[in-house]
Parts: structure tokens; C-alpha cells; sequence
């Protein structure tokens, strides 16, 4: 199944409409929206189908997001099984080819906007993990200001505090270093100057997927990152990954 989420802080807001029907088919599934939050050491579960705008569509506001919850589909069954200790996987109807994704919409008061298709995996949430994400490859040197936004879903109700870098491969140097918070949508800025192609943002603990998005009069852009290795096209693609990961962990510990 695919969990979904949005960001809401004093820079971004966010939008998120959730299809009730498959990509393959246009036949809407009668469907709940339901969304979960960390709290006090237990995961709180809450029904929020009243956000449904037709048969075809969720629709969640600005309003209605905060950084430290996600949002899924599922049915009534949910309630026997539902365990305040663990996320699990809720349904089978989100699991499509393509992926079963939801529009994710960002923008700015006053300013631009910019979506994508999003979605966060629930085989993403039963690891840990590191994040690797080349920083030039998305960030925008032209830009006024740049920021990444990570979010991470765990599958413990926990809100803990782990460390994210930018690291230079080249000089084998720590730049930057940033606290974070497990299950919640981050948000950090990156310093023009360190958007270099021997520039990497990783972490260490925490699995989680990292967007950037880039700010220049008045205007919003955004972009979310692959896996590192579906940006390599050699066969031994998994290894050079893995050996860029070792590299990198070697660097920061």
C-alpha cells in the first residue's frame, strides 16, 4: 500500500487531492481516507472521509495537513485491526502498476505553486535506512533560495530526532549538518554555495524521501528524487550505490 503526506510551515503550504479510483480504471472504489500521528508514544488514528469533495476524489487543504501525520485509504476492517504500536500495510487497493499515487501540491503565500505525484511506499516505512541525493542535480544555483524537504514515515510512533548532512565526496568533509524528526515532513535550506556536483545530502538512521524546491521572484519549483542507482545505467548499478553509501558513511562517522 502507499501512504501520502503533505508540508505546512511557515514557508510552504500544501495541498493533496487522493484518487478513489485505480490508474487503470475509472470505476470509484467506495473507500475511506483515514489518517494516523504519533502521539504520546501510540499511533492515533482518526477517520477524515468528510474531506471527500465527489465520488472520485479526497481533497485535503492547507487546513487540514500537518507535518506530523499521513493519510491512506482503507475500509471499516481497519478498526479490528488496527495496532496503536505499528503502521501496517491497511490495504492491497493502492497496490497498482504504475504506482497508486496522489497529487501533491506546494506553493507559497501570495506566490507560485507546483505539484507532483506522490506517494510513500509502505515497504519504505519497515526499514532504516540512508538517504543519498546528489544536490546539484536538483537544486538550482539561480534560484534566491533552495530547500529540501524530506519526509519520513516509520512505523513506530515516534518522533525522534536524527541528524541529516551535506557532505563533499571530493574533500571527504562534513558541510553541513541539520537535526531532523522521524515520522514528519522536514524542511531545510541549503546554502548556494553547496550546490556543487561533489555535494551529497545523506543521512544515517532513517529512511525517508527527499524533494527540493527552488525559490526565485516570487516563483516555486519542485521536483522529488529517484533512488540513487535508477540514475545509473551499468549493470553493477547496486554495487556502485552501495559503494558510494559505505564512502559517504565513513565520511560522516
Amino acid at each position: 500500500m502507499n501512504y501520502f503526506f503533505g508540508v505546512n510551515n511557515n514557508i510552504f503550504k500544501s495541498e493533496v487531492q487522493i484518487p478513489t479510483f485505480q490508474n487503470r480504471s475509472l470505476k470509484p472504489k467506495n473507500v475511506k481516507l483515514f489518517k494516523c500521528y504519533p502521539e504520546n508514544g501510540k499511533w492515533i488514528l482518526k477517520d477524515i472521509s468528510k474531506t471527500k469533495i465527489n465520488e472520485y476524489f479526497y481533497f485535503l487543504n492547507n487546513e487540514n495537513i500537518s507535518n506530523n501525520e499521513v493519510y491512506f485509504l482503507a475500509d471499516d476492517k481497519i478498526y479490528k485491526n488496527f495496532d496503536d504500536a505499528k503502521l501496517e500495510n491497511f490495504n492491497s487497493y493502492t497496490d497498482t502498476k504504475p504506482a497508486f499515487r496522489a497529487n501533491l501540491k506546494i506553493y507559497i503565500n501570495n506566490g507560485g505553486f507546483s505539484s507532483y505525484q506522490s506517494e510513500y511506499p509502505y515497504s519504505m516505512i519497515k526499514k532504516r535506512g540512508s538517504i543519498i541525493s546528489s544536490v546539484s542535480s536538483l537544486a538550482n544555483t539561480d534560484a534566491e533560495k533552495n530547500y529540501i524537504i524530506i519526509k519520513n514515515i516509520f512505523e513506530k510512533p515516534i518522533e525522534e530526532i536524527f541528524k541529516a548532512y551535506l557532505v563533499n565526496y571530493r574533500t571527504k568533509k562534513i558541510e553541513e549538518t541539520y537535526e531532523i524528526k522521524t515520522n514528519n515532513t522536514n524542511c531545510i535550506e541549503i546554502n548556494k554555495k553547496l550546490i556543487k556536483p561533489e555535494i551529497f545530502f545523506t543521512t544515517k538512521e532513517y529512511l525517508g524521501i527527499p524533494i527540493y524546491a527552488s525559490l526565485k521572484n516570487n516563483y516555486l519549483s519542485f521536483e522529488h528524487t529517484h533512488p540513487p542507482h535508477e540514475y545509473i545505467l551499468s549493470k553493477n548499478k547496486f554495487v556502485k550505490v552501495n559503494e558510494l553509501k559505505k564512502e559517504l558513511n565513513e565520511i560522516i562517522n
